[in-house]
């Protein structure tokens, strides 16, 4: 590496070649794992202590079906929190909605343990409880993101949408379901991570169905913490896998909105 590509790496707003970037993430990778290796801290497992209970929880505690049941409820959950949000923020072109979009977006200041009670009376069920409960979650912060991407767009391009003989109506559909439809890839990708952080809380809440935050809890209780860094490393393995598909299906359907970005 010369002198010039050096200095790009501590430059703002530059690009890096594909050797040099991958050399400096493998040098950040290597400082990382020889940190984790020299601490000498009980509370902090080595790498080969979490694989080592990851074989074991794979081979005797069954992960891999507890694992598959919290993607499925994650899945299920995320795609009815999609469809009820995405309609409540696209109903905001309406004055008469924008009211409950406001309302529904502070709802991500209220505690899902205090709402409980009221979801538990709601649902018919242990599963319906858990997916009225990360629905909301979900729901909520999705709304609040929804809404300030169609808030933010500018008036210049209703205004071409109006020069082009569209109706409002059409002006709708193109301008803000059409024009932002990559926006709604991101916040949903940026949801699903909710999803996860909170699939834990309610998988303790309700532990018939089992679950990985079930079986997290149970490893965390009993404090073995080889057990829970190899259960988080898990969930950050299928959430940043989980990730990149969606960023994978975003630049299929949405090829032009990476067209105008500072960095790719």
């Amino acid at each position: 590496m010369d002198t010039k590509e050096f200095k790009r790496i501590f430059a703002p707003n530059h690009t890096l070649s594909k050797p040099v970037l991958f050399g400096m993430v493998s040098f950040q990778i290597i400082i990382t794992l020889f940190w984790w290796f020299s601490q000498s801290s009980e509370l902090m497992p080595k790498p080969s202590e979490i694989l080592s209970a990851l074989s074991r929880m794979v081979t005797e505690e069954k992960i891999i079906p507890e694992l598959w049941s919290s993607a499925l409820l994650s899945m299920k959950s995320m795609t009815i929190a999609v469809v009820v949000s995405l309609i409540i923020s696209y109903l905001t072109v309406l004055p008469f909605f924008r009211p409950i979009a406001f309302v529904a977006s502070k709802g991500r200041f209220l505690g899902l343990a205090g709402l409980t009670f009221i979801f538990t009376i709601i649902t018919s069920d242990g599963h319906n409880l858990k997916v009225a409960l990360l629905v909301f979650g979900i729901s909520v912060f999705f709304i609040t993101s929804m809404v300030a991407v169609i808030q933010a767009i500018p008036k210049s391009e209703y205004n071409y949408a109006r020069t082009l003989r569209m109706n409002e109506w059409e002006a709708v559909w193109n301008v803000v379901i059409l024009g932002r439809i990559d926006q709604v890839f991101e916040i949903i990708r940026q949801n699903f991570a909710i999803s996860w952080v909170m699939l834990t809380m309610v998988e303790g809440l309700v532990r018939s169905e089992g679950g990985i935050g079930s079986v997290l809890l149970s490893q965390n209780k009993h404090f073995h913490l080889d057990a829970v860094f190899a259960i988080q490393l898990t969930i950050l393995l299928v959430g940043v896998a989980q990730d990149y598909i969606i960023g994978i299906v975003k630049n299929l359907c949405c090829p032009y909105a990476s067209i105008t970005l500072e960095r790719k």
